[in-house]
């Protein structure tokens, strides 16, 4: 998902966002962000995690200015990054609160992506193709140049033991709405942008209620899925333990160390197919904080250094993505370094500590740690104290400066202490 920081027209674009305002407010009740979100996500406490995905940000040059990620912001403090306009949120639940299709554990609505809607053809479809749904939406939300048309649900739904019926109901419902409006057909996991925060044009998304929550059975009945059964296997018994899938834990700074080698130091001679094998294995380790896409596009970097340095390679470029996509599994993400080492032909050294034993190395470490936290406060507190000077409160320094608001807290006493 990419955004364009150059805004063209912007006179011209927020009026049209008003025009479909005004319209929207002709027909249906406006309400407020903070109630739609309640209405998505009732059962969410204040300290509760929500998954938030950022998009790629680029400039007017098509130079990359933040790279995409996905992060986890407590409930309370969501509207501190309303103002950003590459922020947006799936309407599911994911195990553990690790965003993937593969965890997904329950859904909260179905959303219907149209983008460029004017208010001539949203006025259009209410007035004249509207009657034609087997559903009219729950809500409507203004996205800026787009619409979103949501069909919320009274409680989650969990897809255990109905994930065909789940996304049979999401396909229908986007198939519906394309015989009306070009629609953005996305899986029911992809995240979009919600009231109150800033759209790509510089205004605020808004929402208005056009009916109460559908249960899922009403919405399979209306559309007319009927759920499809499934037949139980009989469990094969073997000695045998089944495998155990644990969650990726690598860091973005493991990926970008291992990349830094394959650039300075090529394998060996007949480890360079396994190379890329083994950034397979890498990539999906760290893709908690690596985008499968920025995975993938390291390829014919790595590739084309090796060209360069006149390496026979022996294999095309086709076989490295082959290669990559192998080790792109869940199958090889409790591979160890050691093995990691023998696919790229490095040296295996098992003692991390560089020779230290495991108590100086802790209070080694611990120094380390100590010296960067208050460098970090040292460069930090003289704009903090701008800040409170301007009125900002201490949750908007916090997400502005990326500091956990009790470590912020912290240094303030500590420095009013010391004054």
């Amino acid at each position: 998902m990419e955004e364009n920081l150059a805004y063209q027209q912007p006179n011209k674009l927020q009026q049209e966002f008003e025009a479909k305002n005004d319209f929207l407010r002709s027909r249906f009740s406006e309400i407020s962000p903070e109630d739609y979100l309640s209405t998505i996500f009732p059962d969410k406490k204040e300290d509760d995690d929500l998954i938030i995905v950022l998009g790629t940000l680029k400039d007017d040059k098509g130079n990359v200015v933040e790279k995409g990620t996905v992060t986890r912001i407590k409930f309370e403090e969501i509207w501190g990054i309303a103002w950003r306009p590459n922020a947006y949120i799936p309407y599911c639940d994911f195990k553990r609160n690790y965003y993937h299709s593969k965890t997904l554990e329950s859904v909260r609505a179905f959303v219907n992506d149209c983008d460029g809607v004017t208010s001539t053809r949203l006025n259009k479809i209410l007035k004249y193709l509207w009657t034609s749904l087997p559903a009219e939406p729950t809500h409507i939300i203004n996205s800026g140049k787009g619409v979103h048309f949501v069909y919320a649900l009274d409680k989650p739904i969990k897809v255990r033991g109905l994930r065909w019926s789940v996304n049979k109901l999401n396909e229908t419902i986007q198939n519906t709405f394309s015989e009306l409006i070009e629609v953005d057909k996305h899986p029911v996991v992809h995240p979009y942008r919600f009231p109150g925060f800033q759209t790509k044009i510089n205004t605020t998304a808004t929402v208005f209620k056009v009916r109460e929550p559908y249960t899922f059975e009403e919405l399979m009945e209306l559309f007319k899925i009927t759920p499809k059964k499934v037949e139980k296997k009989e469990e094969k018994k073997s000695e045998n333990k089944a495998k155990i899938y644990v969650l990726p834990n690598g860091r973005r700074a493991f990926f970008e160390w291992v990349l830094r080698r394959l650039f300075k130091n090529p394998p060996i001679p007949g480890r360079r197919h396994n190379s890329f094998f083994a950034l397979g294995i890498v990539s999906y380790k760290c893709r908690r904080e690596v985008p499968y896409e920025e995975a993938v596009e390291t390829i014919p970097m790595v590739y084309e250094d090796m060209m360069d340095r006149n390496l026979h390679i022996g294999f095309s470029i086709e076989e490295a993505y082959e290669a990559f996509h192998k080790g792109y599994k869940p199958d090889y993400v409790r591979a160890s370094w050691k093995y990691l080492c023998e696919l790229l032909g490095w040296e295996y050294r098992p003692n991390k500590r560089n020779g230290r034993k495991r108590k100086d190395h802790c209070a080694y470490m611990n120094y380390i740690k100590s010296a960067k936290a208050k460098f970090r406060r040292k460069e930090v507190m003289p704009m903090v104290w701008v800040m409170l000077e301007d009125g900002l409160s201490i949750r908007q320094i916090s997400s502005m400066l990326g500091i956990p608001k009790s470590t912020l807290s912290r240094w303030i006493k500590q420095e009013e202490l010391e004054l």
